[in-house]
């Protein structure tokens, strides 16, 4: 298979780096990935007049490797129209080193890159994982290695015009995985507040909240299945529409 590789954390982050590696071996791989990390970019894509830069660089023996200093989308957006000779199979986005699970996935930009490519016709996975250490590439191949063995198996099982979430929790035991619904939750993020001398007031956001409320378990959704040692397979689907509030709207019609 021809496939595209991006990510959220950057195109020499390690993640992605031991999935090419793997991926390599029995397939067509390209890298076109953001330049810097942009973790929680989301779906944005850089659509005023500064010009997005992308590099090709030679670190990896046969996979193909461009950089592009905007987002997630941005890249597979570029490669798509203009970086790529062929059209991709497959798009995969990630190794991700945390979970995406419940509504973490719409600030994600390892999701949205994936939802990108769906939007344009590719099949996408996006894949993210528990990992112990981010910078080391070791960590990752245990993730890397199961991808490559049941990819045909997983390219299967992505729907129609939507993305098939991957989520691996530490330990990966290959034949423990899970079909599993989003856990609905609220997220909370903390911020830390801080005023300069000159009075402008400055915002970090101090603890991004990557879990829920102990009532989540109770759903049985991805986290739940993860929190057993599962990995986790969530269809996602582009169609935000609420058929019912659609069918409420319609029958009550619009009197404003």
């Amino acid at each position: 298979m021809k496939i595209l590789l991006t990510n959220e954390a950057g195109c020499f982050h390690p993640g992605i780096v031991a999935l090419a590696k793997e991926l390599c071996k029995d397939h067509r791989v390209c890298i076109v990935a953001p330049l810097t990390k942009q973790v929680g970019a989301g779906h944005s894509l850089t659509v005023d007049q500064r010009p997005l830069h992308a590099q090709q660089w030679f670190v990896l023996d046969s996979v193909k490797m461009w950089s592009v200093d905007g987002t997630p989308c941005d890249c597979v957006a570029l490669a798509l129209d203009k970086l790529l000779l062929d059209k991709p199979d497959l798009i995969i986005s990630g190794i991700d080193f945390a979970n995406n699970h419940g509504n973490m996935i719409y600030t994600s930009g390892v999701v949205s890159a994936a939802v990108e490519g769906a939007i344009q016709g590719i099949k996408s996975l996006a894949l993210s994982a528990v990992i112990a250490n981010e910078k080391k590439e070791r960590c990752y191949r245990r993730v890397a290695k199961f991808v490559r063995r049941k990819l045909t198996y997983l390219a299967t099982k992505i729907p129609d015009y939507g993305v098939l979430n991957v989520n691996f929790p530490e330990k990966v035991k290959p034949r423990l995985v899970m079909p599993a619904p989003l856990t609905d939750g609220i997220l909370d993020n903390e911020y830390e507040i801080e005023v300069n001398p000159f009075g402008s007031t400055f915002a970090w956001m101090k603890n991004p909240l990557r879990e829920f409320g102990l009532d989540a378990y109770d759903q049985k959704g991805d986290l739940y299945w993860l929190k057993q040692g599962y990995i986790t397979l969530t269809p996602l689907k582009l169609d935000l529409l609420k058929g019912e509030a659609l069918e409420t709207l319609q029958k009550a019609g619009i009197k404003l």
